[in-house]
């Protein structure tokens, strides 16, 4: 990619890559009557483990000297909400003159130029953690009676939406230089009002797993959907974070969310979805 920091050339590390991909997904500098912000949240229900457990530390390695005390995490229960938020002018200029971070709303994106693979993987694992989802689908081939087949969630799918075109160009593009097959689908506009969101697909299984064992997640919301999958073959759709350890823990069949089958083993489940060629 080109470097688009025209001030100086960065010293990229891999924490700081992945740093970069966590801002493009969920972060926010905002600037308001000589207040300064920067903020990192998620949800406080799916994703505190990952930034009690992940973000905040490397955040606190890479920023300690900037700031004046160590980042801890902030909780907002009513509106559903954890994260980071540290004030100040001294930081925000930091990430605006050094990082190259720009104040309010993502459309114009700056992604410094990562040279390695390395780089390039942890940048992409630290917006998809962030930002991207990975789900598992039925069978795309209709069929008129109910099987295993149609029902069950077996074929995986990952995907990065926002409303920065530049910003899906440019994941796209590392996906491809990383030999990925992904491809970029038509903007969709859902209100008349509206920003568009653009959006980068993986949906190969050979992909996919190729993601799971060179970049992986950081973020449990993620891995314990990627964990379910390989263990019973399939993952059941809109489960939380609670159920699915219960799944891995084996104290919640997950069979249980398909009621049709929900008396077949999972042995049996996943035999006769292995079968079917992906």
């Amino acid at each position: 990619m080109k470097n688009q920091n025209n001030k100086q050339n960065l010293e990229i590390s891999d924490n700081l890559a992945e740093f970069f991909g966590w801002h493009l997904g969920d972060g926010c500098l905002t600037s308001s009557k000589n207040k300064f912000q920067y903020s990192l949240t998620g949800d406080i229900v799916e994703e505190k483990e990952f930034y009690i457990k992940e973000i905040i530390p490397i955040m606190n390695s890479l920023f300690g000297t900037q700031l004046k005390s160590p980042i801890k995490l902030k909780e907002y229960s009513s509106i559903g909400v954890c994260g980071i938020y540290i004030s100040g002018e001294k930081f925000a200029q930091y990430l605006k003159d050094i990082l190259g971070i720009r104040f309010g709303k993502k459309l114009q994106i700056f992604i410094p130029e990562l040279k390695t693979h390395n780089q390039k993987k942890c940048f992409l694992r630290g917006i998809f953690d962030t930002d991207g989802s990975i789900y598992f689908c039925k069978s795309y081939n209709k069929r008129k009676r109910k099987s295993i087949h149609n029902t069950f969630h077996y074929r995986p799918k990952m995907k990065l939406a926002t409303i920065s075109n530049a910003l899906i160009e440019e994941v796209n593009d590392i996906l491809l230089d990383l030999g990925f097959h992904s491809r970029i689908q038509k903007p969709i506009k859902q209100r008349k009002n509206e920003y568009a969101m653009h959006s980068v697909i993986v949906d190969s299984r050979t992909d996919i797993l190729r993601w799971i064992k060179d970049i992986g997640f950081r973020n449990s919301k993620h891995y314990t959907k990627v964990k379910i999958w390989k263990k019973f073959g399939f993952c059941p759709p809109y489960t939380t974070l609670y159920e699915r350890t219960k799944i891995l823990n084996r104290r919640l069949n997950p069979a249980m969310f398909y009621q049709e089958f929900k008396d077949l083993s999972l042995e049996h489940i996943e035999d006769t979805l292995s079968t079917h060629i992906i």
